[in-house]
C-alpha cells in the first residue's frame, strides 16, 4: 500500500495553475459545507444548559434528544457511506442541507413546549441528515483530487468544524445574554439554507461521481489485482488492516471527544460556579484547544510514521490529563478548565487521524466513502454511551469526579486497543 503522506492541499508548483486554483476553491467550498453543517449540528448541545434551565427539563431527559441524534447520525454513516460510494455524493449533501435546516428551524418549538418525544425524534432525523455530510465530502475530494492533496484537504474540511463549534458556542452565548437561546436555532437554519443555494450552484463545477484522479493512477509493479478497487471483500479488508481494533479505539474516542463536548459547559457551571452564560462561553476555548491539536496531531504522526501510532500517543496525553483531573477533582478553573480542553483537543486530534486521514489509505481498493463512513460511526456508537451516560452518573453520584475515573478507564482501553490493532496495520500497509 503506497502511502498518502504529501502535506499540502494544493498540488505540486509544477501543475497548471488553473488546476492549483480550482483544488483550492474545492477546499474551500468543502469547508464551508462543513462549517454549516456543525452549525446546525451542534447548536443544541451548546443550548442544552440553558433549555434545561428555561424549561425545568432534568439534563438527563434533555441528553435523550442528542442520544437520539448521535445514535442516527452514527448509523447512519454506514449508509450514507455506500450510498457515497454508488450515488451522486452532490444530491446527498444538498438534501442533508435543506433537511437539517427545517429540523434546526422546527426544534425551538419542540425545546421550548418541553415535549421530549418531538425533541427526541425531530433531533434524530437531524442526526440522520447529519450523517450525509462527511463521507459524500470525502468522496468528492477523493474525485476531485490526487491522493498528494487529500489529506491536507481533509485537514482544512475537520479545522472548519472546530471554528464552527467555536462559532455556535459564542452565538449561543450571545443569543442569551442579549435575547435567548431560540434565537441561535433561527440563525443557523437560515445559514443552512443559503448554504444550500450557494451548494446547488457550486456543485456543477465538481467532477462526476467515480471520477477519482488517484483511482486513475496506473497501478504499481507487481501490486496483486485485488488490491485494485473493490474486489477484496469488506470482511476480509477490515481482519486483514487490524480496523476491528481500531473501532472499538474510534468507540473510545467518541465516549470522551462527544460526551466532554456535550457536558463541559455543565461541568464547568456545576464545578465552579459561572452562570449560564459565561459556563458556555467559557467551553469556546475547547475547540481553540482542538484546533492547535490537529496542526499538532499531523507532526506526531509524520514524527511516528503512522496515524495508528499518533493516536495511541494522544490517548495517552488524554489519560495522564484525565488521572490528574481526577485526583484533583478539577481544583480551581484554571487548573480544570485547561485540562478539559487538553483531553478534549487530544480526542479531536486522534479523530482527525482516524478518521480523517487513515481513510485516504483506501483509495485503491475502492471503499474510500465506506470506510469513512465506517469509522465515523464508530465515533458515535461512543458518543451515545457517553451523552445518556455521563449524565446518569453525574445524577447517580452527584458529581462528576466519578466520571472523570471512568474517562480514566475509557483512554487505558483505547491505548491498548490502539496496539493490538497496530501489528496488522503495519503489515497491511506493506502488502
Amino acid at each position: 500500500m503506497t502511502s498518502t503522506g504529501a502535506e499540502s492541499t494544493l498540488p505540486n508548483p509544477g501543475a497548471d495553475p488553473g488546476e492549483s486554483r480550482r483544488a483550492a476553491w474545492l477546499v474551500v467550498i468543502c469547508c464551508a459545507i462543513y462549517f454549516t453543517s456543525y452549525l446546525t449540528r451542534k447548536g443544541y448541545d451548546a443550548s442544552i444548559l440553558a433549555i434545561c434551565e428555561s424549561t425545568g427539563l432534568a439534563r438527563k431527559a434533555a441528553g435523550l434528544a442528542s442520544t437520539a441524534a448521535v445514535a442516527l447520525y452514527g448509523s447512519g454513516q454506514f449508509v450514507t457511506g455506500i450510498l457515497a460510494d454508488r450515488f451522486d455524493p452532490r444530491k446527498i449533501i444538498f438534501l442533508a442541507l435543506l433537511i437539517t435546516a427545517s429540523c434546526n428551524a422546527t426544534m425551538p418549538f419542540a425545546a421550548g413546549a418541553a415535549c421530549v418525544p418531538a425533541m427526541v425524534a425531530l433531533w434524530a432525523v437531524n442526526g440522520f441528515s447529519q450523517a450525509m455530510f462527511w463521507p459524500p465530502l470525502v468522496k468528492i475530494v477523493a474525485d476531485n483530487l490526487s491522493q498528494k492533496a487529500f489529506k491536507g484537504a481533509v485537514f482544512w474540511i475537520s479545522m472548519a468544524s472546530n471554528a464552527a463549534i467555536i462559532a455556535v458556542f459564542l452565538l449561543v452565548s450571545g443569543c442569551i445574554r442579549f435575547a435567548d437561546w431560540h434565537l441561535s436555532f433561527a440563525i443557523v437554519s437560515t445559514a443552512a439554507i443559503a448554504m444550500a443555494a450557494v451548494w446547488a450552484a457550486a456543485a456543477r463545477r465538481l467532477a462526476p461521481a467515480g471520477s477519482c484522479a488517484s483511482a486513475k493512477s496506473a497501478p504499481q509493479a507487481g501490486k496483486p489485482a485485488d488490491t485494485q478497487g473493490g474486489c477484496r471483500g469488506m470482511w476480509r479488508l477490515l481482519s486483514a488492516s487490524g480496523l476491528f481494533a481500531v473501532m472499538a479505539a474510534i468507540v473510545m474516542q467518541g465516549i470522551m471527544r462527544d460526551g466532554i463536548e456535550v457536558w463541559a459547559s455543565s461541568i464547568v457551571k456545576d464545578q465552579y460556579g459561572l452562570d449560564t452564560s459565561g459556563s458556555i462561553f467559557s467551553v469556546a476555548l475547547l475547540p481553540v484547544f482542538a484546533a492547535a491539536s490537529m496542526v499538532a496531531a499531523r507532526a506526531i504522526r509524520r514524527a511516528l510514521g503512522d496515524e495508528i501510532k499518533g493516536a495511541a500517543f494522544l490517548f495517552a496525553v488524554a489519560f495522564a490529563c484525565a488521572a490528574v483531573l481526577f485526583a484533583t477533582n478539577g481544583a480551581t478553573i484554571a487548573v480544570g478548565l485547561p485540562l478539559l480542553a487538553l483531553i478534549s483537543a487530544s480526542m479531536c486530534g486522534a479523530n482527525l487521524l482516524m478518521i480523517g486521514e487513515l481513510p485516504g489509505r483506501f483509495v485503491r481498493h475502492g471503499r474510500i466513502g465506506t470506510i469513512s463512513g465506517l469509522l465515523n460511526a464508530f465515533t458515535y456508537v461512543g458518543a451515545a454511551i457517553s451523552i445518556y451516560g455521563f449524565a446518569a452518573l453525574h445524577e447517580r453520584f452527584n458529581g462528576w469526579r466519578p466520571v472523570f475515573g471512568i474517562w480514566i478507564a475509557v483512554l487505558a482501553a483505547a491505548i491498548v486497543l490502539c496496539f493490538l490493532a497496530l501489528r496488522k496495520w503495519l503489515r497491511f500497509q506493506k502488502s
